[in-house]
């Protein structure tokens, strides 16, 4: 499947999970019994000068349909509220230029996750020159300075941007332990929130950043509340490109099958195998 009809499929599995959730709100309403809705962490990475006035869109949107909170905010008993929160991953400069000036206007916070030997130079993890944040620059200890003294909660995204699950036990405790004390250093801030680069993680990983200090782990998919440890925080990948439905269905959590159906997905494959037979060896 290409990219674009992928796109159309999740789209029209969150719009059908919308009607499932808002049924269900509804039903359970009327039998006097409200349904708490999960924190919606949304996760951007750039914001080009171009789409500042999609993004100042989106902004309006998100205000319009629920209350703003920092990443690490977690859901009060049933309020009948729906709470989201704004992350970017990678520190660009991009987001200093271009959103923050709307996130200040309209008093939406956000929470920004660096990788801490990057800070001030070009993303060195970026190998395709065609991607669209290859030419970005990281801002610079002053700026995330200056993001962090107006309200921008600074987070971890390790010290280079590796994948944890791919490098030696020692190597990932380095990677959180170092990027911890170096950007808390650098921001005069606790960093107490851990985003994982390209969203890999494990048990070992989870155990790891949270015996180190880190009271959060972010994912870059959403994720169950029940079943999974208590230190993990789901999120959904948003763009200045999504369309204004399929960004309402974003906020609005109607993304929460995913974990579900990457589940599925894993059982079935596991049940072909057992059909697929083995080659032999010779």
């Amino acid at each position: 499947m290409t990219a674009a009809s992928i796109r159309l499929l999740k789209f029209a599995l969150a719009l059908g999970y919308s009607v499932f959730d808002t049924s269900r709100a509804a039903l359970c309403g009327l039998i006097g019994y409200r349904i708490s809705a999960p924190v919606v962490v949304l996760m951007y990475h750039s914001i080009k000068r171009e789409e500042r006035t999609r993004f100042a869109e989106q902004m309006n949107q998100l205000v319009r349909l629920a209350q703003p909170v920092y990443a690490d905010f977690r859901n009060p008993a049933s309020d009948g509220r729906r709470y989201v929160a704004v992350t970017f991953d990678d520190g660009y400069h991009s987001v200093l230029e271009n959103a923050f000036p709307i996130l200040r206007e309209r008093g939406i916070p956000s929470t920004m996750f660096v990788p801490a030997q990057h800070v001030g130079n070009r993303p060195g993890w970026i190998t395709d020159q065609r991607h669209r944040d290859a030419s970005e620059r990281l801002m610079t200890p002053d700026e995330l300075r200056e993001m962090q003294k107006h309200g921008t909660l600074i987070g971890s995204h390790g010290m280079t941007h590796r994948a944890l699950t791919r490098i030696s036990q020692t190597e990932m405790a380095a990677e959180l332990a170092d990027s911890r004390k170096t950007l808390a250093d650098m921001v005069d801030q606790r960093v107490d929130l851990f985003a994982l680069p390209y969203g890999a993680g494990n048990a070992d990983v989870y155990n790891t950043a949270v015996a180190l200090g880190y009271a959060h782990v972010f994912l870059n998919v959403p994720v169950r509340q029940n079943g999974t440890p208590e230190c993990l925080v789901g999120r959904i990948e948003v763009s200045p490109t999504d369309w204004p439905l399929e960004y309402r269905l974003k906020v609005c959590g109607a993304y929460q099958w995913m974990p579900w159906a990457m589940a599925a997905k894993r059982r079935l494959v596991n049940v072909l195998r057992q059909f697929v037979p083995r080659t032999s060896e010779h």
